[in-house]
């Protein structure tokens, strides 16, 4: 395939759109997610195309791109709708395509039956048309328009059942919070227009190489404000306090946002603008650091949680914060394959957890679960294979992409920094074994239970047998030249040395990690399966230190106090002080002044001829004496 035909990419997600959007309420609920279904499909098959393509290719020509028009031209400055599908937006393209087919096709049984159906599946073409312009974009500019994109369909579909209160006040705060990281962006992007006079990624990777005449602090400054965008919407510490609250909308959503679109955005843009990262180490290592806080904190977050879909969206958090230390170490293939793994388990994930809520009448909390293996062996044997993997057992893909970010953090960063992000590790088993209860122990629904459906359980099947076999893109093991890093193109190691020496420390490391994990995931399914009722009792025993970690560590309270209270007092201070009585008392004053002005016009409209030829006299004498005056005259 060649460029002319990149454009189908985007023009079959918007075809489904508007063919559901406009004359969908003519169709029946299996013609709108036909409709829905086969245009994500269709786009999957011209991207699988592409792939073929640029596998057979050498690495040289693995770039398709096409200008379709330009947008706004000033001088210098070219800002064109262009489409760029290199290596890096090739993997992106198939995690959002192949995840998102999967994703519609899961939905169009579990969302069965709702009023809002069509409503839903135009939300989920239209989130999919504007992630992969995001991530086709040749320039900064129209990945923004992807990017609030994005932002926008968070908000329709987190905040998609909107009769309830707590799923509207859910989106408004993730569209909120991710103004804040865009605030960045824009700086961000403002400032390279200023300097570098282009927003075309590859032009700019050019630049930045040889802008020697640019200051180092400039180049830092503009990286780190693209990495405050990329905070806001991959939901890292603190800007992620939207992302657990976001499991108020329907369980399809949350797959589609945590595992194949939103949360991956920040990650990749980071990837795209290696070139600024790779300049700047000092935000090198805020990215380190911050991911690092948001992986440890976010496990320890979810350990805590009793909601099945919470503990999922706080370990969503954690992952994508170990996918930033991969790119603070400079290992950006390693960054991208943890993406490509956990978008597959964490989709698993999601879904195998609504196939659970469906199977349980809405139920969500883990503490009324057990016993449900026998019940639905299907879901059950696809949503463990998604623990395992998440919790980095080997041979899962888990294992492969974790150990890789692991080892870069101790390679680049040493000891100690591997010792947190290890523990951000040991956690993520912990909280896996905390799931496998859903499963195992004692039964504690009595109801009836809904089976999910073939088509609810097919995809777990895919994304179960992607995460076994993901992980042989990992290949060979204890290098930085894999198969999936040949592909991506990136430089074996960005910002670290050669291993050499290290080679088998890194072998060892391994095996370590591997088995503290497994022992550690083991004990915690014994302790949450056998022994779940002393967990019970453990929890009341600390009734502090649980609310601490159910409550994110406070973060929301914290929030409210120092930022959301302060924020609604200046508001109604404007509103009844600033707006009411100052703006509205200027213009009602005016308006009173002129009324008042004429009615005391009105009282010299006697009627009386005196008392108009006394003013007539009057104000020529004023007129004369006026201009005497000024003639010097006396």
């Amino acid at each position: 395939m060649t460029s002319e035909y990149l454009w189908l990419l985007l023009a079959f997600p918007a075809l489904g759109v508007l063919v559901n959007g406009l004359v969908g309420s003519r169709f029946r609920e299996t013609t709108v997610a036909a409709i829905a279904v086969s245009s994500v499909g269709l786009s999957l098959a011209v991207a699988l195309g592409f792939f073929w393509k640029m596998t057979t290719a050498a690495p040289v020509a693995r770039i398709v791109a096409t200008t379709l028009y330009t947008w706004l031209s000033d001088g210098a400055l070219q800002i064109r709708v262009g489409l760029l599908l290199d290596p890096l937006a090739m993997v992106m393209v198939l995690v959002v395509l192949g995840i998102g087919f999967l994703i519609h096709i899961y939905s169009a049984s579990y969302m069965k039956g709702d009023e809002g159906y069509r409503r839903f599946f135009v939300y989920l073409n239209l989130f999919i048309f504007f992630m992969l312009l995001l991530v086709l974009a040749d320039n900064l500019v129209l990945t923004f328009v992807g990017w609030e994109g994005v932002g926008l369909c968070s908000y329709l579909l987190i905040g998609f059942w909107h009769q309830k209160k707590s799923a509207c006040d859910a989106g408004r705060k993730a569209f909120i919070v991710n103004r804040i990281g865009d605030f960045g962006f824009i700086l961000g992007m403002l400032l390279i227009i200023v300097v570098f006079q282009t927003v075309d990624y590859r032009e700019l990777a050019t630049i930045v190489k040889g802008s020697h005449g640019v200051s180092p602090g400039i180049i830092a400054l503009m990286a780190l404000l693209l990495f405050m965008g990329a905070m806001g919407k991959s939901a890292q510490f603190p800007l992620h306090v939207w992302l657990p609250d976001a499991m108020e909308g329907p369980t399809p959503v949350s797959a589609l946002i945590h595992a194949a679109t939103m949360v991956n955005a920040g990650v990749y843009l980071m990837c795209r603008v290696s070139p600024l990262l790779g300049q700047s180490p000092e935000v090198i290592l805020v990215i380190s650091a911050v991911g690092l806080t948001t992986a440890v904190y976010a496990a320890l977050s979810a350990l805590g949680q009793t909601d099945i879909k919470r503990v999922l969206a706080y370990s969503t958090v954690s992952q994508i914060g170990f996918m930033f230390v991969a790119v603070g170490s400079g290992m950006y293939a390693a960054g991208i394959f943890h993406l490509v793994t956990h978008g597959i388990f964490k989709g698993l994930l999601f879904l195998g957890a609504g196939a659970v809520i469906h199977a349980m009448n809405g139920e969500q909390e883990i503490s009324r679960m057990g016993g449900l293996f026998l019940e639905i062996p299907a879901t059950a044997v696809a949503f463990i294979a998604g623990l395992l993997a998440l919790a980095g057992v080997f041979p899962m893909a888990g294992f492969f992409s974790k150990d890789a970010i692991l080892w870069g953090s101790f390679e680049h960063f040493g000891m100690t920094f591997w010792l947190v992000a290890f523990a951000g590790a040991l956690l993520t088993a912990l909280y896996c074994g905390k799931l496998f209860g859903v499963f195992f122990g004692p039964k504690k629904y009595d109801g009836h239970l809904h089976l999910p459906s073939r088509l609810m359980v097919w995809p777990l099947a895919i994304l179960a047998a992607g995460a076994l076999t993901a992980g042989l893109l990992g290949f060979p093991m204890f290098t930085k030249d894999t198969v999936f890093a040949r592909f991506l193109g990136f430089p074996a190691t960005a910002l670290t040395a050669d291993a050499g020496a290290l080679h088998n420390l890194e072998i060892i490391m391994t095996v370590l990690q591997g088995v503290a994990i497994l022992a550690i995931l083991t004990a915690a399914v014994y302790m949450f399966t056998k022994k779940k009722d002393r967990m019970a009792a453990l929890g009341d025993a600390f009734p502090r230190t649980a609310a601490l970690l159910a409550g994110g560590f406070g973060l929301d309270r914290i929030n409210d106090v120092l930022l959301v209270r302060p924020v609604k007092i200046l508001a109604r201070f404007n509103a009844r002080i600033i707006d009411s009585r100052i703006i509205d008392g200027a213009v009602n004053g005016a308006g009173y002044l002129t009324m008042f002005a004429g009615r005391l016009l009105a009282g010299l409209q006697t009627g009386q001829l005196r008392h108009y030829a006394f003013s007539v006299i009057a104000g020529t004498f004023l007129v004369l004496g006026t201009a005497l005056y000024f003639a010097g005259l006396f």
